[in-house]
């Protein structure tokens, strides 16, 4: 048995669970994040809290290479229901298999009532600026993985951010946890995911998305190029009722976290 709530293993389904009580929340992580990187944003949140480590990550097999948002949103479905969630919090690639999921109105959505997006990095589509930027990334990033250039990797990343977040040690340290994971490990196989997108463009996933019952949160910060304001702002048009929040440049993960947790404790309550 794991011993390590942040590295839960296959005995757990790869869930790691904190506190007790109703109501139950999960929390999904992004590419190449972690449990540790989504156990911050269940600070204050009450009840139980169910944190997924998603395929490739944490010693979770990868399935295969080309990963698509469908099959993460099938992975999610499963742990919404494994964990009986009524409300779900999914960083970036989670956020998108959570869209997928309201898209398809697919039966686990029906038992949710409070879905929270956060740094959400693709919806229907990119524009060719953004599509073209992220194949160019991809492009250099595949190359360092492969000649497992480790300290090239966390540089290509860096490069991403704002100047004074990658200049911030505790950024530098967990960007080259990052990499390594991305040398060492099967999830390589997911580097793909950049170029898909999360939510097929058709009337029906645009009804379904209307008709969701529970309550959305977007939340998101300026300049991130790997997850861009103008996705979180298409999303909010796509989900009228929802509620979008656009905070400053590195906020989510290094200097706003104060703001953040506030934010999510107004909506989890």
């Amino acid at each position: 048995m794991s011993t390590d709530l942040n590295l839960p293993g296959p005995e757990s389904g790869f869930i790691a669970t904190f506190g007790t009580g109703e109501p139950h929340t999960l929390f999904g992580h992004g590419f190449a994040g972690a449990i540790r990187d989504t156990r911050p944003f269940g600070t204050g949140i009450t009840g139980t809290r169910h944190f997924l480590h998603l395929p490739g990550h944490g010693g979770r097999p990868s399935p295969r290479p080309g990963w698509t948002y469908p099959q993460i949103a099938e992975v999610l479905a499963d742990a919404v229901s494994i964990t009986s969630a009524s409300r779900a919090l999914g960083v970036s690639m989670s956020a998108g298999g959570l869209l997928h999921l309201l898209s398809i109105a697919h039966p686990v959505t029906r038992g949710l009532d409070k879905v929270a997006l956060v740094l959400p990095a693709s919806f229907t589509g990119f524009p060719a600026e953004v599509a073209a930027a992220n194949r160019s990334y991809l492009e250099r990033l595949r190359r360092l993985v492969d000649d497992e250039d480790i300290d090239g990797i966390v540089e290509l990343m860096l490069s991403r951010e704002p100047a004074e977040v990658a200049a911030m040690l505790p950024a530098r340290a967990w960007t080259k946890a990052k990499a390594e994971n991305l040398v060492h490990t099967d999830m390589s196989d997911g580097l793909g995911l950049a170029l898909e997108i999360a939510v097929a463009d058709t009337d029906e996933a645009a009804e379904n998305l209307r008709s969701f019952a529970g309550e959305v949160l977007i939340l998101t910060h300026e300049d991130d190029l790997a997850h861009p304001v103008s996705v979180a702002e298409d999303i909010h048009r796509a989900i009228p009722s929802s509620r979008l929040e656009v905070l400053p440049a590195g906020s989510i993960l290094w200097r706003g976290r104060h703001e953040v947790r506030r934010i999510l404790g107004e909506f989890f309550g």
